[in-house]
């Protein structure tokens, strides 16, 4: 015999992980909900049967990774998952580069955000707004095309090859003329951070510093944005050398870890 016999009755492995990847779903949409789900909502979510969703989530509650809401019977995060959530948050250097953030919209008066690399669109993971009224709002979870923002470009324009890079980011998106784009990355590495004119928005500017992890690899990057007209050509040195500023104070933090990057 080359294995060992699966006991009678046992579950078939394939199915012991289908079961972990199903919990593994109902956990994550439930977490990401705004006021949680109910059972229906889980299910057409995820398209499993509202018997499969009853069975798990119920699973969730008995084991504290989730809990239900008697008035409104919906599903939310349980004791167990908001402990270890605590302690993920304490040990990821999310709460020193918010503290980061902060001082950086404080200076500038822009608002201020970390973005990482998704494919070739930036994720915003962390956002601190400006507090005039005239004001850019970022918001963690947004998707923005790779080289439609300031943090994407900063991220290719420091990063291995940038030429290549955008030309591959560019064939793939059909965006805009790549030798203008090339252009406008090497100008960002001879300054030391990268200027964006909104492509929708011609009143809007963004600046980016990359932040650099080990080896010089560039994973994600720090911007301020804000109107052209607070963000002047004029303005661009002083206030990209704060956004660098900020970028260096950024390194050493584990905070691409906190957001499923290694």
């Amino acid at each position: 015999m080359t294995g060992r016999a699966r006991e009678p009755g046992a579950p078939a492995r394939g199915s012991e992980i289908q079961s972990v990847a199903r919990a593994a779903a109902v956990l994550g949409i439930v977490v990401d909900s705004d006021e949680g789900l109910t059972t229906t909502e889980i299910a057409k979510i995820t398209g499993m049967t509202v018997s499969t969703v009853h069975r798990l989530a119920h699973t969730l509650v008995s084991g504290d990774l989730l809990c239900r809401d008697a008035t409104s019977e919906r599903f939310l995060p349980g004791p167990l998952l908001l402990r270890l959530a605590r302690k993920s948050l304490g040990a990821s250097g999310v709460p020193e580069a918010a503290d980061v953030l902060k001082e950086l919209a404080d200076r500038t008066g822009e608002t201020a955000s970390i973005g990482m690399r998704r494919g070739d669109d930036v994720l915003i993971v962390l956002s601190v707004p400006s507090t005039r009224s005239l004001r850019y709002t970022g918001r963690p979870g947004d998707r923005v095309p790779l080289l439609e923002s300031a943090i994407g470009c900063a991220i290719v324009a420091f990063g291995a090859d940038p030429v290549d890079r955008a030309a591959e980011v560019l064939a793939r998106s059909g965006g805009p003329e790549t030798w203008a784009a090339q252009v406008d990355l090497m100008a960002g590495q001879f300054r030391g951070y990268t200027v964006l004119d909104d492509p929708h928005d011609e009143a809007l500017r963004a600046i980016a510093a990359p932040v650099l992890g080990a080896g010089d690899l560039v994973r994600m990057a720090v911007e301020i944005q804000g109107p052209v007209s607070r963000l002047p050509d004029s303005a661009l040195d002083e206030i990209g050398a704060q956004v660098r500023s900020a970028a260096d104070a950024l390194e050493g933090l584990p905070v691409s870890m906190a957001f499923g990057e290694f």
